[in-house]
């Protein structure tokens, strides 16, 4: 079944009150409507990005306000840790967006472009990159959406989460480091600082070390902005996962 986001409004708590009917937003419902061609009767899933699936029947597709009745509502199953990647935007936009698009699915919790010393790009467009991580929860059928900070420098991030435990920062050099597989512990909530092309400043790795972050590395390959932002989402996600 297609599934459609509706934010702002946790269905668990809005069908168990009693309301069974729910408005799709003008997006979601030109999409159902038209792209779709969905009938009265057809079956639809739809989630608050909190956790909460709906299993729904179309009511009234109208292209500017489906209305869908609820049938049943789960919640989706609660983990026992939250990922938090804190990374510096590429100055190929396209890189960044795709990092978005693969850590949605992977399930990652919060996201925080940072800029750095070293960044070449001081913008970004937030509305766009929100459309990319709801369209990647929709089609993994996840029922959370990550968390997409606006963007900060790096300094700020660095002081709000100073002296918290499971902070990690992975920069390229030839010293030798524990690799993040090693040094995070399952089971808790877990920062890591990924740089930009140009990596981090020393004075940025001085600063986040002397503010309790651990020092890590992600292996012996020279990786990319976003492709080592991707294997710290996988990293720490497979050593959350149950059985392993």
């Amino acid at each position: 079944m297609q599934l459609f986001y509706l934010p702002g409004n946790n269905i668990n708590e809005s069908f168990k009150a009693g309301n069974h009917f729910l408005s799709l937003t003008a997006e979601e419902s030109a999409h159902a409507a038209r792209v779709m061609r969905m009938k009265p009767g057809d079956r639809l899933k739809v989630t608050d990005g909190i956790g909460n699936i709906a299993v729904a029947e179309m009511d009234d597709p109208n292209p500017k306000a489906c209305v869908v009745r609820i049938i049943s509502v789960s919640m989706a199953e609660e983990k026992n840790f939250r990922l938090h990647i804190a990374v510096a935007p590429t100055k190929n936009t396209a890189r960044f967006e795709w990092f978005l698009e693969k850590a949605t699915e992977f399930g990652i919790d919060e996201i925080t472009p940072v800029y750095c010393d070293h960044s070449e790009r001081q913008k970004l467009r937030t509305d766009r990159l929100e459309k990319i991580v709801v369209a990647a929860m929709k089609q993994s059928l996840s029922a959370y959406l990550p968390v997409l900070n606006q963007p900060i420098n790096l300094e700020q991030l660095i002081k709000e989460n100073s002296g918290r435990p499971n902070c990690f920062i992975a920069w390229v050099d030839d010293h030798p480091r524990p690799h993040l597989k090693d040094a995070c512990k399952p089971g808790g909530d877990a920062l890591v600082l990924i740089g930009p092309e140009g990596d981090f400043s020393q004075r940025e790795i001085e600063l986040s070390l002397s503010n309790g972050f651990i020092p890590v590395s992600l292996g012996k390959a020279r990786l990319r902005t976003e492709t080592a932002a991707l294997a710290s989402c996988f990293i720490v996600n497979l050593l959350n996962e149950p059985g392993l």
